[in-house]
C-alpha cells in the first residue's frame, strides 16, 4: 500500500497507512508475527508486519510465502514452542549455502534466525543468521 491507495478520512486503509507512516517516521521498530497453522504463509506485502517476522512452531509446520517482490530482503525468526523438537518444511525454491537447509535448534523456547533475498520470481537465497538465540 502507498499513499495513492489512501482516501483522506477515517477509512480502514487510511488508518492502517497513517499508523504505519507514524511508526516509520518516529523510528518505531516493527516486527510482525505470523500465526501458527499447519501451513504458515508469510504475506510479504503486509507492510504493517515489516520484513522481520516471527513464527512460533507449535508443531511440525510447512512454511510458505505470498506476494514477494524481486529484490525483497526479509528475516524469519523461528521460535520453538514450550515443547520443542519442531521442524519446518521450507518452501522448495530456496538456495542454501552448501545445498541443504540448516538444522534448527530444537530445544523448547529456542530461537533461530534466517535471512532471505528474493532473487527472481519464486527463487530465494537463504542464509542462517543465528542459532539458539533464546
Amino acid at each position: 500500500m502507498d499513499s495513492s491507495d489512501v482516501v483522506a478520512g477515517t477509512n480502514a486503509q487510511a488508518t492502517e497507512y497513517n499508523n504505519l507512516r507514524k511508526d516509520v517516521v518516529l523510528g518505531k521498530k516493527i516486527m510482525g508475527v505470523d500465526a501458527d497453522a499447519a501451513t504458515v504463509t508469510v504475506d510479504l506485502s503486509d507492510k504493517t508486519k515489516s520484513n522481520v517476522r516471527t513464527i512460533t512452531l507449535e508443531g511440525n509446520r510447512t512454511l510458505a510465502l505470498s506476494n514477494p517482490t524481486i529484490g525483497q530482503v526479509f528475516i524469519l525468526r523461528i521460535v520453538q514452542d514450550g515443547t520443542g523438537s519442531r521442524v519446518p518444511t521450507w518452501w522448495s525454491t530456496i538456495i542454501w549455502p552448501g545445498g541443504s537447509a540448516p538444522t534448527l535448534t530444537t530445544t523448547a523456547g529456542a530461537v533461530d534466525v534466517f535471512g532471505f533475498i528474493c532473487t527472481a520470481e519464486d527463487e530465494y537465497d537463504g542464509v542462517f543468521v543465528g542459532f539458539n538465540l533464546s
